[in-house]
C-alpha cells in the first residue's frame, strides 16, 4: 500500500470536532440490532475480504507484531476483518450490534468472546485493547463519540484502524451505469456518501497523536449469480424495497453487456487510517 498525496481541506468539509453522520438517509443500528441482520446470508457469501496487506502496515505503524495483541473489532458483521485477525495470531473481542449478524459469525468462528454492543459505548473496561478495528463500519458512527470510545479502550500507544474496500472503478460504463441506476431508485443514496476526510476527522477530535492514511488496489473476479447476491447485502440496495426485482434484473442485463461470460472484475482501492494515542505501546 503507498501513501497517497495529502489534499487540502475544502469549503463544506465538517469543522474541527464537528460530528459526523452517513450520508445515507438511515443508522445502521435498529430498536433490535443492525440494518444488517436481514442481509446477513448474502453478506456472508460474498462480501470480499480485505488485502493481508492492511495487517503488515497496522504492524508497521504500531511498531509490534499482532501476534498475541488484545484486538477489539467494531461492526464485526460477519467476522470477515475478525477471521483475518485471528490469523495473524491476533486475541480477538468481536464487537457486533446486529444479533443475527453476531451469530452468523459465531456459526463460522466458534468459541469467541464476542459481544453485541456497538462503537458509541463500548462494552469494555478502560485500557484493555493494543488495537480497535472498524472495517468497513467507521462512516456508521459518530466520530467525535466513537473517537472518545476508542481512546478510552486502548491501551497507550495503540491504535485505532478504520478500513474500506470501495469499487474502483469510476470510469466503467457498467459502474457509473448502476450508479445512475441506485441515484434513482435507493432513497437518499448518493455515490460518493463514503468520500469525507475520516483522517482530519480523527485529527479533530484530540484523542490522537498521530494519523496515517494508506491506501492499495487489487481485484477479484466474481460470477454474475454471486454479484447479484453482493449487491443484495447493500443496506442502500436493500433500501430500494419494492422495486428491488427490478433494479438486480437491470443491473443483470448491465453487467452481461459489460462481461460476456458473466464473471465480473471488480477492481478495488482499500482505504486505511491508522489512528495512534499517545504513550508507549506494551510489547
Amino acid at each position: 500500500m503507498t501513501r497517497p498525496n495529502g489534499t487540502p481541506r475544502e469549503p463544506g468539509d465538517p469543522a474541527p470536532g464537528a460530528g459526523s453522520s452517513p450520508a445515507l438517509p438511515f443508522r445502521a443500528r435498529t430498536a433490535t440490532g443492525s440494518v444488517f441482520d436481514a442481509l446477513a446470508d448474502a453478506y456472508a457469501a460474498t462480501r470480499p475480504g480485505y488485502p493481508e496487506q492492511i495487517l503488515v502496515d497496522i504492524e508497521r505503524i504500531l511498531g509490534r507484531s499482532l501476534f498475541g495483541a488484545d484486538v477489539v473489532d467494531v461492526g464485526a458483521g460477519t467476522g470477515i476483518a475478525t477471521r483475518l485477525l485471528l490469523r495473524r495470531g491476533a486475541r480477538v473481542v468481536p464487537v457486533e450490534p446486529g444479533p443475527d449478524m453476531l451469530a452468523r459469525l459465531l456459526d463460522d468462528t466458534p468459541g469467541l468472546p464476542a459481544v453485541r454492543g456497538d462503537g458509541e459505548a463500548l462494552p469494555l473496561r478502560t485500557g484493555v485493547a493494543d488495537l480497535i478495528c472498524y472495517a468497513q463500519a467507521w462512516h456508521w458512527v459518530d466520530v467525535p463519540v466513537a473517537a472518545a470510545e476508542a481512546a478510552r479502550v486502548l491501551r497507550g500507544g495503540g491504535a485505532l484502524a478504520v478500513w474500506w474496500n470501495d469499487v474502483d472503478a469510476q470510469q466503467a460504463r457498467w459502474w457509473q451505469r448502476q450508479q445512475d441506476r441506485l441515484e434513482r431508485m435507493s432513497p437518499g443514496y448518493q455515490r460518493g456518501y463514503r468520500t469525507r476526510p475520516y483522517a482530519d476527522e480523527l485529527r479533530w477530535t484530540g484523542h490522537f497523536e498521530e494519523v496515517v492514511t494508506l491506501s492499495g488496489r487489487w481485484e477479484r473476479r466474481i460470477g454474475l449469480a454471486d454479484y447479484l447476491t453482493w449487491q443484495r447485502s447493500k443496506s442502500y440496495v436493500a433500501a430500494i424495497g419494492d422495486r428491488l426485482e427490478d433494479y438486480l434484473a437491470a443491473e443483470r442485463d448491465s453487467i452481461l453487456r459489460a462481461f460476456p461470460d458473466g464473471v465480473v472484475v471488480e477492481p478495488f482501492r482499500t482505504l486505511l487510517v491508522i489512528a495512534r494515542v499517545p504513550g508507549p505501546l506494551a510489547a
